[in-house]
């Protein structure tokens, strides 16, 4: 072996270069003229061939039965019996690489899954010339039966006398292979790549092999489209040794590559000077005791043992090298292994010889080599299958997605893909209008008629309501011992000893007239999120019934779904936010008990059509709850109105938003004095603070400064929508009736996102929702915090022109 002593990295590429890559033109030029000879003469060319090159006459290309037959007897019980390990190893490994991937519903009636489908022909080429290598057959014949491949046809050079080695038919019969062909080196793989009488022409071609083998495999690949599994081509090993490593291992380990062939290579590294000359020492002791001592001898004239500084060195030299086999003979090998790129099989540890993998641990040992780690893996179930992608639509995933592909394609120019997806949809819109014109037609003259009762859980409607002391005695009394209260005081400035009222009965009073109701038809929450809450535990029985939302919408519904085991239906809204005939119908037919409709919508800011929710309350079954949490900024009349009208319908509103009252958590539920009975029947005693209470009859009682507020927001909402559209960086601006914006960036949402963060400007980002891809929402601020917000949107765009260009690294690293 030659020997390098710390070299520099910059001279690291003499050392890199494999030395059977100087003869690859002359070796190509070779190749060719076989494959040629091949094509031209068949049969008869492969006959001729091996008596040129294997100097073995052949008749009968194929193996006989008889031949088969007389194999078994030929080779040693011992090594029957470990042919037989080996094989159950490789089996047991190589079957747990079976994955059956479950179909995924990429957004809503868009199905997508992916299937593994075995190689129709494949081609295993075995070598077999002075040493033949039948552990190469269990190497690619366990996976290929593994993987269902109809058709395995097995080419292996031929011995002297015209026969295989006994071992590789033993294998071959124990692997269920039928067809095994006397033919070795380039000419076996024209043979595949072409066929002829004896060999079928086979769709991917497996199996390492010389330096002739591997340029005649890339040219099968490269001029012949037949697939191969990779270059693997003459064997190499690169061990990296520390001062903690055996001499004599190692120089095994070194000899056991070197003698596979004179063209193979060997690579020691290693930081300790006593394992460098250790190590040297230990493979002449060794060379002199091998039978194939001139062919290893050969390959180590060309190997090389080079001397680094350390573990950071050995590990950038081997993976610059990318070898075969990476044997980490090291003191910790696993911490060296953590740093591994490029490399075909590791073994780690100073127990575990590379011979291992070769054989019998069960990887694989068909491996890249001349540096073809960089970009290839080993030999494995997936190399003999083919992964085929499906995709299936519903009419909900046509309307969905059209609009996506629609753009997409017309913005590359490729009309026909766009208009193959809108004459679709533009059908099922049409079926779907005449289809709901007939069934309006149908339903308009009556409404059916709606049990609550039918939809209340058994368990609540028997249960007997927690009745409070509050509930039990109204007003106040010289003397109150009942609640168990503290009738010293509070603690602090202000008096809060006394339970407030259960039943807000002063500010349901104060709230009605506003809101055109009666107090009973009131029913006052924590937020919204309390009778959201409490609507679900009311009508669906855990692990058994369902709701129904419509996204992209408020997250809370399903929040409160997960929470009581409950099930969720999903129906997407259109492209534009809007409910689709197809979905009204689906509603229509659901068992699920509630159905939520946000409108102005959350995150989208939209109304939902007047029409459409009014088919969805006549023909839905269950609960129609219209959350209307930003209903103050639309001039359109509030479902409160149309209660009488249809009594399985719940208007949510709250004084978070256009009240200004966030902080005090006040939520309303408007709907029929039975179903707010309900409620109030399994909330909380006192759900509602005595501080809430008042705070909020005190906002009531100054009402008339709530359309001044109102209005400040409407004109931020304009003005900060004029602004947008007129920022490079803004793609689109969607109409809102709520108190926020909906906005499409340009080239990435989530860099917009980040780099308004890092200028301490904080928005809502919501790209992941559906329908909602590179969207942000911005909430109407201040003038002065509508005009930062601008204004900084308008310095990202300026930093960064060519915006459609920009990735997110960029632009969030400059923000």
């Amino acid at each position: 072996m030659q020997t390098y002593r710390t070299p520099a990295p910059a001279a690291w590429g003499p050392l890199l270069a494999r030395p059977a890559a100087a003869e690859s033109i002359a070796v190509a030029a070779r190749v060719q003229e076989i494959f040629n000879q091949v094509a031209a003469g068949g049969d008869d060319a492969l006959r001729q061939l091996a008596q040129e090159l294997d100097r073995a006459a052949v008749t009968d290309l194929r193996v006989s039965a008889a031949e088969f037959a007389a194999a078994g007897a030929q080779v040693p019980a011992a090594l029957q019996a470990a042919i037989r390990q080996a094989k159950a190893n490789i089996e047991t490994f190589h079957a747990a690489q079976r994955v059956v991937e479950a179909p995924i519903e990429t957004q809503p009636g868009v199905r997508c899954w992916r299937q593994s489908v075995p190689v129709q022909r494949v081609g295993l080429y075995v070598p077999g010339g002075s040493a033949p290598l039948f552990s190469t057959l269990l190497m690619l014949g366990v996976p290929a039966r593994l993987a269902g491949c109809p058709e395995v046809v097995v080419c292996t050079p031929p011995q002297a006398d015209g026969t295989v080695s006994p071992v590789i038919l033993f294998v071959a019969q124990l692997l269920g292979i039928t067809t095994v062909v006397k033919a070795g080196g380039a000419q076996a793989v024209a043979a595949l790549a072409l066929g002829t009488a004896s060999v079928p022409a086979v769709d991917k071609i497996f199996g390492p092999g010389n330096r002739y083998v591997t340029a005649a495999k890339q040219l099968a690949a490269a001029r012949y489209g037949v697939a191969i599994d990779m270059p693997a081509g003459p064997s190499e090993v690169l061990v990296i040794a520390d001062a903690s490593a055996n001499p004599a291992f190692v120089a095994a380990d070194l000899l056991s590559q070197a003698e596979h062939g004179p063209d193979s290579q060997v690579v020691l590294l290693t930081d300790s000077e006593d394992i460098l000359y250790k190590v040297q020492a230990q493979v002449e002791t060794q060379l002199a005791t091998l039978p194939r001592r001139d062919v290893a001898a050969r390959a180590l004239a060309e190997s090389c043992a080079v001397l680094l500084a350390g573990p950071a060195e050995m590990l950038a030299f081997s993976n610059q090298y990318a070898p075969e086999h990476l044997i980490l003979a090291v003191a910790d090998p696993e911490a060296l292994a953590a740093g591994v790129t490029n490399a075909g099989s590791v073994f780690l540890g100073h127990l575990t010889p590379e011979a291992v993998g070769d054989y019998a641990s069960g990887t694989n040992h068909t491996l890249p080599t001349s540096g073809y780690a960089r970009q290839y893996s080993g030999v494995s179930l997936d190399s003999f299958v083919k992964k085929i992608t499906y995709q299936r639509l519903t009419a909900a995933g046509v309307q969905a997605l059209a609009p996506v592909v629609e753009t997409m394609a017309e913005a590359e120019g490729l009309h026909a893909h766009a208009r193959a997806v809108a004459l679709r949809r533009e059908s099922l819109e049409q079926e779907q209008q005449q289809q709901a014109a007939v069934e309006i037609e149908a339903t308009e003259e009556a409404v059916p008629a709606f049990e609550l009762g039918a939809l209340v859980r058994p368990s609540i409607r028997k249960m007997q309501p927690y009745s409070s002391a509050r509930d039990e005695f109204e007003g106040t009394a010289a003397v109150m011992l009942d609640a168990n209260e503290n009738s010293f005081g509070s603690v602090g400035d202000r008096v809060f000893n006394r339970y407030p009222d259960p039943q807000q009965r002063a500010l349901k009073a104060a709230l009605a007239p506003l809101k055109g109701v009666a107090p009973a038809q009131i029913f006052l929450g924590n937020g919204s999120d309390e009778p959201i809450d409490l609507l679900v535990r009311l009508t669906c029985v855990p692990g058994q019934d369902a709701i129904a939302v419509l996204p992209p919408t408020y997250g809370m519904y399903e929040v409160a779904a997960n929470l009581n085991d409950v099930r969720v239906e999903r129906l997407p809204l259109t492209a534009d936010f809007q409910l689709s005939p197809e979905t009204i119908e689906q509603l229509a037919r659901s068992s699920a008990k509630i159905a939520f409709l946000c409108s102005p919508n959350n995150p989208t800011g939209n109304l939902l059509d007047p029409a459409a929710v009014e088919q969805v309350l006549r023909r839905f079954r269950g609960l129609v709850v219209v959350d209307e949490a930003y209903g103050d900024f639309t001039g359109a009349p509030s479902w409160t109105t149309r209660l009488a009208e249809f009594p399985n319908l719940v208007v949510l509103q709250t004084f978070s938003k256009a009240w200004g009252l966030a902080g005090l958590r006040l939520g309303v539920a408007y709907a029929s004095p039975e179903i707010t009975g309900y409620l109030n029947k399994i909330k909380p005693p006192y759900n509602l603070s005595e501080n809430t209470q008042q705070l909020a009859l005190a906002a009531l009682g100054a009402a008339d400064r709530l359309p001044g507020l109102r209005q400040q927001i409407l004109a931020g909402r304009a003005w900060l929508t004029e602004e947008l559209r007129e920022l490079p960086v803004v793609e689109h601006v969607f109409p809102s009736d709520a108190n926020f914006l909906l906005v499409r960036f340009r080239p990435d949402a989530t860099a917009v996102y980040d780099a308004l963060l890092s200028r301490g400007i904080v928005v809502r980002n919501r790209t992941t929702q559906p329908g909602c891809a590179g969207c942000l929402r911005l909430t109407v601020g201040t003038p002065a915090e509508n005009e930062q917000l601008a204004d900084a949107l308008r310095a990202i765009g300026e930093e960064h022109p060519a915006a459609a260009d920009v990735g997110l690294g960029a632009l969030v690293g400059n923000a």
